[in-house]
């Protein structure tokens, strides 16, 4: 009996199930490190989210508790010179509201997720040379509701428990140019509400920079 537990278990964690479980676990060990040094636990959730369910590409941003500014922080899956470019790119804490005129234009998937297509958020050719990761993939075509194109993005917000704005997950589609399914949605917003508590284990006097 003790054998057949054993070799039960051990098929047990070769399932996704259970290697989600062992990402979850080993973004939570972060929270051991005394201080905790977030810049170390996004940076490892940018890479488990990207590996794990194999999107293109992920960033985070956070909102500086100092002067409000939100810019990005850490990446996976961006070229070395867009991602210099998006490290730029500064927003404030409205930019990320569903309506704001003059802004992107977004569709609510949930309270914490929002999807930004490309055909409505039309690019200038600057943004394009600058922030696309593929910018020859421009001229691509939806073939179906669950095909991508390049500037497509989706938001997942970064909330403290009275739903002020602390940053966001910003994530493309799949390698195979395939919309996250909702599950992996629903991780990600696991992950931000993760990420929500280390963030705000840090002094609020201390920036995030």
């Amino acid at each position: 009996m003790k054998r057949g537990l054993r070799i039960n278990y051990l098929g047990a964690r070769s399932d996704q199930a259970s290697k989600l479980i062992d990402g979850f676990a080993s973004l939570l060990a972060g929270f051991q490190k005394k201080p905790v040094v977030v810049d170390d636990i996004i940076q490892d959730a940018v890479n488990y989210i990207h590996r794990q369910f194999r999107l293109r590409f992920v960033m985070i941003g956070l909102r500086n508790p100092t002067d409000g500014v939100c810019t990005y922080r850490v990446e996976a899956g961006m070229r070395p010179d867009v991602w210099e470019w998006q490290k730029k790119r500064t927003y404030k804490k409205e930019d990320f509201a569903l309506a704001k005129e003059g802004w992107y234009t977004a569709g609510e998937i949930s309270r914490l997720t929002r999807v930004y297509l490309e055909e409505d958020n039309p690019l200038g050719d600057e943004d394009v040379e600058q922030v696309v990761n593929r910018p020859f993939m421009m001229k691509a075509t939806r073939k179906s509701q669950d095909d991508t194109l390049e500037a497509d993005f989706i938001d997942t917000l970064i909330l403290t428990s009275d739903n002020d704005l602390l940053g966001w997950i910003e994530y493309s589609g799949t390698i195979a140019s395939k919309f996250p399914d909702p599950m992996v949605i629903r991780w990600i917003e696991f992950i931000a509400a993760i990420l929500a508590a280390a963030i705000s284990t840090q002094d609020p006097q201390t920036p995030h920079a």
